[in-house]
């Protein structure tokens, strides 16, 4: 999918939102989350791309499978919880937009520590 075809959509959506927000303030909330919802189905074949790049890159590196997998995962997390506090946001819950944040950061942290483990017994190691 390209780009421009993605900015039509969501400009076309965006216009139409503005319209039902005057009109139906409540089916405008669910048109938001249901625009928002294509657009992420729309943009699922770059994830596969950027996925096979990642793994093309990692074998020319020679990286470890392991830490592949930990940054597909905190890669994939990070825009899944951006993704959830923005339709919070549409929804009007800026409170629960907020909390999502925050638990996605707990969670990409949580994946972090063992890479940031390794990193450091490999500094230690180094060290005299």
């Amino acid at each position: 999918m390209n780009a421009l075809k993605l900015a039509g959509f969501a400009v076309g959506a965006a216009l139409i939102l503005l319209l039902l927000r005057r009109l139906k303030p409540e089916v405008a909330t669910v048109a938001a989350v249901a625009a928002g919802c294509m657009l992420l189905l729309m943009a699922l074949p770059g994830v596969r791309e950027i996925m096979t790049g990642l793994v093309t890159l990692s074998e020319k590196g020679g990286v470890q499978d392991g830490y592949l997998m930990q940054l597909l995962k905190v890669t994939g997390i990070s825009l899944l919880m951006d993704f959830a506090s923005q339709t919070c946001r549409d929804a009007g819950e800026e409170g629960l937009a907020m909390k999502t944040e925050l638990a996605g950061r707990v969670m990409l942290l949580t994946l972090a520590l063992p890479a940031m483990e390794t990193l450091l017994r490999q500094m230690m190691e180094l060290s005299p």
